[in-house]
């Protein structure tokens, strides 16, 4: 159930990854969603975007923070969202001036507010499930310490998507750039860690 599929199709190019049923990725979207007043939102807006998810993605990393670790400044934020069963997985793709640089973020949460996402979470990814012959050469998952309360990566070439687990929350990021996986996972880390204490 592990996937490395990036939700957009920028995103795909971008930062080389390749679509999957992963269902922390949310539907990519057909436009930007707009901020109220505005046709795009920018680097200067937390994107108020009429989201079922009572946390938006968008809000969760400074332009600051990408600077910080991928090197350009934040120019838009591309938010989205879709059901899953019984959970709402919400997404915000980070666009930076150079699109190879871009962060994409999604955010899984139980749409019962007070529900627990753990059992989501084991069936996903603590367990991991039977690969199928064309996955037996993929790198298996990675367990990842320091960040939230229990983490994973999965890396696949140069490209990879770390998940975080914190409390009631599934957490996915990816980076774009340049680098190898090692270095991706650790850009990751970082972000997450920025991210999930806003949460």
């Amino acid at each position: 159930m592990f996937s490395i599929a990036f939700s957009l199709w920028v995103v795909t190019v971008a930062l080389g990854g390749c679509q999957s049923p992963d269902p922390h990725a949310a539907s990519p979207p057909s436009s930007p969603l707009p901020s109220p007043g505005s046709s795009t939102p920018n680097a200067n807006s937390s994107t108020p975007v009429a989201l079922k998810s009572r946390i938006d993605p968008c809000a969760l990393l400074t332009s600051d923070e990408l600077k910080a670790v991928q090197g350009e400044a934040l120019q838009t934020t591309l938010p989205s969202e879709r059901d899953y069963v019984e959970y709402f997985i919400a997404q915000c793709y980070y666009q930076l001036p150079a699109i190879t640089n871009s962060v994409v973020l999604n955010v899984t949460t139980s749409k019962e507010r007070g529900k627990s996402v753990k059992e989501f979470w084991r069936t996903t990814h603590a367990v991991p499930r039977g690969r199928k012959e064309s996955q037996e050469k993929e790198s298996p998952p990675e367990q990842v310490s320091g960040v939230g309360e229990d983490a994973y990566w999965e890396a696949s070439g140069i490209a990879g998507a770390l998940y975080v687990l914190k409390k009631d929350v599934i957490l996915r990021i990816s980076v774009g750039g340049a680098g190898d996986s090692r270095s991706k996972l650790e850009k990751s880390k970082t972000l997450a860690q920025k991210a999930l204490a806003r949460l």
